[in-house]
């Protein structure tokens, strides 16, 4: 196995059993507090806590990021995560009573999504060093894939462990993902492909003072790129709340075809992640992930039609499923282009700090999108559709005045 060959495998690999020990134990930790609280505001809590640390520490941790060398960032970050995952492991065991146990698990989760957000941009930055420009596309398709799959199967997998075996064999399961991951990620080379750049990019920054602004106003796709990543997920938040309440209460799903809508969508990015993944670079990202934000706001306006329309159950089934399909391969569609763009576009040494800024500034969107959705959960069918049409009014205007300069 040639050397890139062996950074791909090891990257994706890291990032399979990272995401699916991550997605078992967060769905489970879930299903802790929901099952053994009475209150829903423990459950609020765990929800809340990864925006508010987004959005609160996303500038300290791109500033970190950029400081120190990555790998020795994530070595210690997912030390961290598995001290602080034994602390849980022997707290939970503490006869206090279960207020308590909420508050403990509160503040680790703390931890760990602080943790967890040092790990992911600490990676995304570390992705241009991985990897020659012309593999980072191949990288990033096989990734998404990895994370499609974690996905689909860990949020199941989570619900039966911690139905059949409890929390704590959770808890140790979890930290067994962490060790792997962590010996895969010290085998992966940070410096296996490093080129020099530009003195102007490492001008800007050496500059003390870095304002993100300065860049984006001077590469006004990097700035749609960037505004789509924020905007977009106000709209996609909208949709997680309005349509798993329409699918089951208004449109009568049952838990089977709900269920397998979702593995639809899943199925359509594992599709649009294995073809991208044998696909050579693709010229134009920018437009290419246009035109799938384009597919997205028809998807909701066709799924918010089909009660407009009074179309029979199993006519909206099918429509349900293919459009599902359809959607999950549109946002991996999306999102791949454009993450390997702003990979290959942002200068290596201030990635952290575009990185972190853009993953808190969609994290913060998300619950301005989940508000609208409950507010309004009980029209679903226009929110559905008069959402897709100003999602594809945003895409169109912003691509218009800043995506077309590519």
């Amino acid at each position: 196995m040639d050397k890139i060959k062996k950074q791909i495998y090891l990257a994706t690999s890291a990032s399979f059993v990272s995401g699916f020990g991550n997605g078992m134990f967060s769905f489970a930790i879930d299903l802790y507090v929901l099952r053994k609280s009475s209150s829903p505001l423990w459950f609020a809590g765990t929800q809340i806590i990864s925006p508010l640390i987004a959005f609160f520490l996303s500038r300290k941790i791109g500033n970190l990021i950029d400081k120190y060398p990555h790998k020795t960032i994530l070595k210690w970050a997912y030390l961290c995560e598995f001290v602080v995952t034994m602390c849980y492991f022997f707290l939970l065991q503490l006869k206090i009573v279960m207020s308590k146990k909420f508050l403990i698990t509160l503040v680790v989760l703390v931890f760990i999504n602080i943790l967890n957000l040092v790990e992911q941009t600490a990676y995304q930055s570390s992705v241009i060093n991985l990897v020659p420009g012309e593999k980072i596309q191949r990288l990033n398709s096989l990734q998404r894939l990895a994370s499609s799959c974690s996905q689909i199967f860990s949020p199941a997998l989570g619900a039966a462990i911690y139905s059949l075996l409890g929390i704590y064999n959770m808890i140790s399961i979890r930290l067994v993902t962490v060790v792997v991951s962590l010996f895969l990620i010290l085998g992966i080379d940070f410096q296996a492909s490093v080129e020099s750049e530009p003195d102007i990019e490492s001008d800007t920054n050496e500059s003390h003072n870095f304002k993100i602004l300065e860049i984006l106003r001077g590469n006004r796709v990097l700035l749609y790129a960037i505004t789509m990543s924020i905007g977009v997920n106000i709209f996609l938040a909208i949709s997680n709340i309005v349509l798993p309440f329409m699918m089951v209460h208004v449109l009568k799903f049952t838990n089977g075809q709900y269920g397998l809508q979702q593995t639809m969508v899943g199925v359509g990015s594992i599709l649009a992640g294995i073809v991208l993944s044998l696909t050579k670079n693709i010229k134009n990202p920018i437009r290419m992930s246009m035109f799938a934000m384009i597919n997205i706001s028809i998807s909701l306006m066709i799924f918010g039609s089909t009660g407009i329309l009074k179309t029979p159950h199993l006519i909206n089934l099918l429509i349900f499923f293919v459009v599902s399909i359809i959607m999950g391969a549109s946002l991996v569609s999306m999102e791949i282009p454009m993450s390997t763009y702003m990979q290959s576009s942002i200068p290596k040494n201030i990635q952290g700090r575009i990185f972190s800024f853009v993953f808190g500034a969609s994290q913060i969107a998300m619950p301005i999108g989940t508000i609208i959705g409950t507010v309004l959960v009980y029209k679903p069918f226009m929110l559905l559709v008069i959402s897709g049409i100003l999602m594809m009014m945003f895409v169109l205007i912003n691509y218009w005045r800043n995506g077309k300069v590519e």
